[in-house]
């Protein structure tokens, strides 16, 4: 599972996989609510990557483990 780092920049939410040196704009997100935030992230090109739930929606930017859905 690698670590994918998630910041915003101009409103917008991107994420940054260093194993793939690959930063895309994040078009969804599963749960994206105060009290519930991650699930299934799309990337804008077509990749998803799955984050387990968080309790609340982070700080950005913040660092946290990815896997790809069908893995999960």
């Amino acid at each position: 599972m690698p670590i994918v780092i998630f910041r915003e920049r101009n409103a917008q939410l991107y994420c940054y996989i260093a194993k793939q040196d690959l930063e895309a704009k994040v078009i969804g997100v599963e749960f994206d609510s105060q009290d519930c935030w991650g699930g299934e992230v799309a990337l804008e090109g077509g990749k998803r990557y799955y984050v387990n739930p968080q309790t609340e929606k982070p700080q950005f930017p913040v660092s946290l483990r990815a896997s790809r859905p069908g893995l999960v």
